[in-house]
This record gives C-alpha cells, structure tokens and sequence, in this order.
C-alpha cells in the first residue's frame, strides 16, 4: 500500500536504455538504502493509476521506462499537506542521490517530489528543453486550457484538445537553452558535468512547495508562446529580447555625410488633420468572466459551494484546499458582499459533479468499480457513498446518485445532507 505524502525519487530513462541494477543500487547509497525502499513502475499498474496520481504523457515517449523509487518511512512528511507549504525535511542528501542515480544511469529526467502531490522540489536533466517539457505537461492535459494557453469557460473539444497535444513538441522548440535557464526565476541551478540540476530548496534543505509552483510556471512560459506553434524569437523581437538578457545593443552606426546643400525654402504646410477615429469596440470578456456560476447552500450551519461541472478541474480542487478564494470565486458568480465576507473569514466547503471512479483514490490506488460495489455504504434512498482522496485536495467523500450520476464532496462527515442536496438540485 502506498502513502500519501511519501518522498520520491522519480526517474524517467532514456528510450529503450539498459538499466543495470547493481548500479542503480549503488547510487542510491547501497542495499541497505534500497532495501528500506518501495520500486513502483507504473506501467505494471492500471494506465488510469500514473494519470491521476502523477501523469508523464505526452512528455514520456515510447520505449522510455519509468520508476518511482518510494520513501514511506518519512509519510506523511507534513500533519496536513493540503493546508502546510513546507516540507520540514532536509533533502539536501535525497539530492545528491538523486544526482548519483542520474549520472550512473541513462537518466532523461530525475525529480525529487511528494507522493499525491505537484511540484517538483529538484529536476535533474541533460537538456534545458527536457526541464520545460516537464513544466508544460500540466498545460498539455488541462482540458479547460487551449493551444494558446488560454484558460477556457468550458471544456476543450476532443479535436482541440488532439491538436493541444500535437503541438507539444513543436511548442518546445520556441526558446532555446539560453532562454529556458534565464526563466527559471529564484530558482538554484548548477551544472554537474553533463547534467542539468535545478532546485527550490531552502538553505537549510527544506522544501516550500510554493517555489515548486512558480519554478513550473516560469519554465513553462505559457504567456511566451508564438502565435504558430513552434515558431522562435526573430528579427525585431530578438533584438528586443536581448537588452534583457543582459547584452547590450550594438551602437547605431552614424549616417553619412551629404554635401552641403544651400537650404530650399519649404512651402507653406497645411494643418495636419487628426485621423477619424473608429469608435473603441469593447474587449472581449475574458474566460474567468464567462461560464455558469457557482451557488451557494448551507449544510450544517457551514457554507458550501455548488460547482457546475464546467468549473471544476483539479485546479479549482487545488485553490479549495489552499483556500485560496480569489482563485475559486469570480465576479460571474454574483455573490453577496456579506457570503464573500463568510468566506474569506471561515471558509467553505464544496459539492461538485465527478465523471469517472478513477478520479479518486483509496489507498494510493484509483477507485474501481468492483471496490465500490463492496465498500460502498447507503446513506440516503438511490445513494451509496465511500471516502476516497482527491488529488491536490485531499479526504472527500463520493456520492454514487441514481438517476443523477456522481458527486465529490469536502463534507466527509455530512454524506446524507450531501445526498439532499444533490436531489434537491
């Protein structure tokens, strides 16, 4: 059984590499470091199992192996990792390890991470695009987020989202080497021969998860994107671009001299006329604006947000559990000033639609059917409920609702109040 919150060492290798174990052992610090811990492969599991818990598609290419080396003895490494940013452990030496693993190996991308979690706290690699690559995985899967990396009031269509993952690799090839490393922000980099290390640790070796976060977007570069995929910096732009990498322009040559001329004698000019102008035409309303907005119940003298299914993606799961209402509420919602009040003051809970069982876990493995059906319980007529982990949240508890499809729900001890109010609609 796998614990949340666990230390890992996850490791990508190159396609169809030889992995010597012996070796493998060795860098990881012996028999005895191995022995105390877990070897997960993926690919042994339920192809639902990597995509929920920590997806490596459409990074990870055909013939590349990978294995997640599992550390349960530190689990949890915080009290509630929903609510606590940092990682009071020094991973210095889980870095260093990691470091030996990628040199011994024929390692692609090395990261150190917490199990059930996102963000990395070190990245290891031999190639700058690799490190980005990662970094766009979460763009690449979003189905709320398109080619541009514009953020979307309703759900991609499958060809948008076929041609989203087309474009992968070719958005890869926009920046170079010089570029990906300029962004990687207060992140530490260091060259260890012909690797890559890129880290977000505390000088102490603790790990705030919050820097995870910034790293992956400022490697990502989303808002850097080229109007046709894979297209890099030209021309003007490059030279534009340079000034802020830290070189300076080549100086304007002066122009040549002409003979001197007597002066003519302009005719007189005319008042310039002023352009007419177009009458402003209103901007766009931008995606966070538009969309079904949420509702409201009470349940238990405690508020509850009602997500409709566009509005709920394993971001907003994730602003929940930071309680980071900015992120969950928009002005498309309408609320009272005195419920905004409510709950920046005392929080909130949530109700929202689930499509697939898989979408959640029980101990560490996504929820099947067959394990439904025998741990269900019935907690209202035509409803059966079962605990369950959602990523990036945390305990929840899924409703199966006859006649009205699934629910997930922070209120893990209110199953039946939940149930009335998914009937209730």
């Amino acid at each position: 059984m796998l614990q949340l919150d666990s230390l890992v060492i996850d490791l990508i290798f190159q396609a169809d590499a030889e992995i010597d174990p012996e070796k493998l052992v060795e860098a990881l610090g012996g028999r005895e470091v191995a022995a105390s811990r877990k070897i997960l492969d993926p690919d042994l599991q339920d192809p639902r199992f990597e995509m929920e818990l920590s997806p490596s598609m459409p990074f990870r290419r055909r013939g590349e192996r990978r294995l997640m080396i599992i550390d349960d003895t530190v689990a949890p490494m915080r009290k509630d990792p929903q609510t606590e940013w940092k990682v009071p452990l020094d991973l210095r030496p889980e870095m260093e390890r990691l470091i030996a693993v990628c040199q011994a190996a024929p390692i692609r991308l090395g990261r150190i991470s917490a199990l059930g979690a996102w963000g990395d706290a070190v990245m290891v690699s031999r190639s700058a695009r690799d490190l980005r690559a990662a970094a766009l995985i979460l763009w690449a899967l979003d189905p709320m987020v398109d080619i541009d990396g514009r953020k979307r009031a309703r759900q991609l269509s499958q060809q948008e989202f076929e041609q989203k993952i087309l474009a992968y690799d070719k958005r890869l090839d926009e920046l170079d080497e010089a570029q990906i490393l300029a962004s990687l922000g207060t992140a530490r980099f260091a060259r260890r021969g012909d690797l890559l290390v890129v880290d977000v640790l505390e000088a102490d070796g603790t790990w705030d998860v919050r820097k995870s976060m910034a790293l992956e977007r400022s490697l990502a570069a989303v808002e850097r994107f080229a109007r046709i995929p894979g297209a890099r910096l030209a021309g003007v732009q490059a030279e534009a671009a340079a000034p802020a990498a830290g070189k300076k322009p080549a100086p304007a040559k002066p122009p040549a001299k002409e003979p001197a001329r007597e002066p003519a004698r302009e005719p007189a000019r005319e008042p310039a006329r002023e352009p007419a102008r177009e009458p402003a035409k209103e901007p766009p309303p931008k995606a966070e604006d538009v969309g079904p907005p949420l509702k409201v119940a009470q349940l238990d003298g405690r508020l509850v947000l009602v997500f409709p299914r566009e509005r709920f993606d394993l971001d907003a799961a994730a602003a929940m559990g930071k309680k980071d209402w900015n992120a969950v509420i928009r002005s498309i919602d309408k609320l009272p000033g005195q419920v905004r009040d409510q709950v920046q003051r005392d929080g909130a809970g949530f109700i929202a639609p689930l499509e697939f069982l898989s979408e959640v876990f029980i101990e560490g493995q996504p929820l099947t059917r067959p394990r439904f059906e025998a741990d269900a319980r019935p907690v209202a007529e035509g409803v059966r409920a079962i605990e369950a982990h959602f990523p990036r949240f945390g305990p929840v508890i899924l409703l199966d609702v006859a006649g009205r499809g699934r629910f997930v729900s922070s209120e893990v001890e209110s199953a039946p109040q939940v149930a009335r109010l998914v009937a209730e609609g």
